[in-house]
């Protein structure tokens, strides 16, 4: 497979619409007309219910991670795994099946970032779902989790063309996010 197929394919992967699909199945309804209008899993929590969010916060995860997984099977080295993963996050937030709309790529991202140091990402996963129910917000939990990814990475024996993708692909799931939803606070909990 050539560099260029290989980020095709990732593209297409993190342009699958999974919380599009799951809202879909479910409720008959257009995710991107329910709450906030966000097709990602935060907006399915909070618009649909946990459940459903669970299911695309895997699919989602599973592109990021598939992409890196294609471009490691093809051969390609961890620069090329990186490229992967960020060409699926960006299919995922500019989706050619939602006409260039999607989520903020989180779920994608942190995917992308699990594939690329496991070792590093699923304790800093773990954290961020025991802090969770201390701190009763998805935000201040997530933002920690992902603080902590670059500080364990940073901390071990991980090449550092990885830790500067995990680097990458933090900050262009943050800037998406101030983009999306600026600097205001989001409501943090679901209804109830």
């Amino acid at each position: 497979m050539t560099v260029a197929l290989i980020l095709l394919t990732a593209y297409f992967i993190g342009s699958i619409p999974t919380s599009y699909l799951v809202v879909y199945r479910l409720t008959g309804r257009d995710i991107r007309t329910l709450g906030n209008g966000n097709p990602g899993t935060m907006n399915v929590w909070d618009s649909v219910s946990g459940r459903a969010a669970a299911v695309v916060a895997i699919g989602d995860v599973g592109k990021g991670m598939a992409a890196v997984g294609i471009a490691y099977l093809a051969g390609l080295d961890d620069v090329g795994a990186i490229g992967a993963a960020l060409v699926a996050v960006a299919g995922h937030d500019f989706s050619i099946f939602l006409r260039l709309h999607g989520g903020n790529g989180t779920a994608a991202a942190i995917g992308g970032i699990i594939a690329l140091v496991p070792q590093t990402a699923l304790p800093s996963v773990a954290a961020s779902v025991a802090i969770y129910p201390l701190v009763r917000s998805r935000r201040i939990a997530g933002v920690l989790g992902m603080l902590l990814i670059p500080v364990l990475t940073y901390s071990q024996d991980v090449p550092t063309v990885k830790l500067i993708g995990v680097l990458l692909l933090l900050t262009v799931t943050a800037l998406k996010i101030l983009r999306f939803e600026g600097f205001t606070p989001a409501r943090d909990h679901p209804p109830q």
